[in-house]
């Protein structure tokens, strides 16, 4: 099914390894190839593990982010990152081999890397053209971020940069650092954070939250793969937050009348504006996507 994806993608991956004890000197212990990305929290670099020889993915908290992540951590005892990471193992997440501080007192994680496109990259490059390879791509996606959720944690900021595709044409979940545990204390309302295009209503009305949120952004992400729109068409951003408090999201059968009606009435469960008529778990939607993904002739 995924042919095309597997030919232009094909690779290979590692085993993980454990957390690594003591601070580690980044300049000695990893080679750095190429910054691969750039956030207003960390950098995320190509690098070989100079002890294994193995190609890795380093992200490195910027040191002035990582004194203020520090500090709002141990004020409501969020776990790091790279330990919410290694707690996740699943084929439809990236793999967390390492996390710790350096020696300049920098948060670092280690991950294995993944030689390939996004999912917005994959969408906007129509490289996957046909609607069962859709389909089974944004089923891989929903697995992975079910997993997340199995394992305790509500991921924050789903959208298609946030999906990789190995070069064997597997969807991995990626980024954890706005990642909460699932519970009381920190799904109490006022945490407004996530990427504003794929925010669910609930958490712009700084109301108290659960993982419907992450539903509700991969219903939108779904949406935008299967229709080349957004459900909210607003352009300026404060419109945007209205738009999604006050309306009801466009309907996905004007937005792409070709795709099945089964498809449509998906879309539509998955990005309810109200969270009592949402698809309720992420754990049920890659089997119904799979169940969608028929070949159209």
């Amino acid at each position: 099914m995924l042919a095309t994806l597997k030919k232009m993608f094909g690779g290979q991956s590692g085993e993980p390894s454990k957390p690594r004890a003591g601070r580690v000197n980044l300049g000695r212990r990893f080679t750095l190839v190429a910054e691969t990305a750039q956030g207003s929290m960390s950098r995320v670099y190509r690098a070989v593990d100079n002890e294994s020889g193995r190609t890795i993915c380093l992200k490195v908290q910027i040191p002035e982010k990582s004194q203020a992540a520090a500090a709002r951590a141990e004020k409501c005892e969020r776990p790091d990152e790279g330990e919410i990471g290694m707690k996740v193992s699943h084929p439809n997440v990236v793999r967390t081999l390492e996390y710790g501080l350096t020696t300049k007192n920098e948060h670092y994680v280690v991950m294995e890397f993944v030689d390939g496109p996004s999912l917005r990259f994959v969408r906007e490059t129509r490289t996957a053209p046909k609607l069962e390879d859709k389909l089974e791509l944004l089923a891989q996606a929903a697995d992975g971020l079910a997993a997340f959720h199995q394992a305790g944690y509500i991921h924050h900021d789903i959208g298609p940069r946030n999906f990789l595709t190995t070069r064997e044409g597997q969807v991995k979940l990626i980024d954890f650092g706005l990642a909460i545990p699932n519970t009381p204390a920190f799904c109490r309302p006022g945490n407004r954070t996530g990427t504003l295009n794929y925010m669910a209503p609930e958490l712009i009305r700084r109301e108290t939250i659960d993982e419907r949120i992450d539903v509700f952004s991969f219903g939108v992400l779904a949406f935008e793969f299967l229709t080349d729109r957004l459900p909210y068409d607003s352009t300026n951003s404060m419109a945007t937050m209205l738009a999604r408090i006050n309306s009801e999201p466009l309907d996905p059968a004007k937005a792409n009348p070709a795709l099945p009606r089964t498809v449509h009435h998906l879309l539509r469960k998955l990005t309810a504006r109200r969270r009592e008529d949402r698809w309720p778990k992420m754990a049920t939607v890659g089997e119904e996507l799979r169940k969608l993904a028929i070949p159209v002739r």
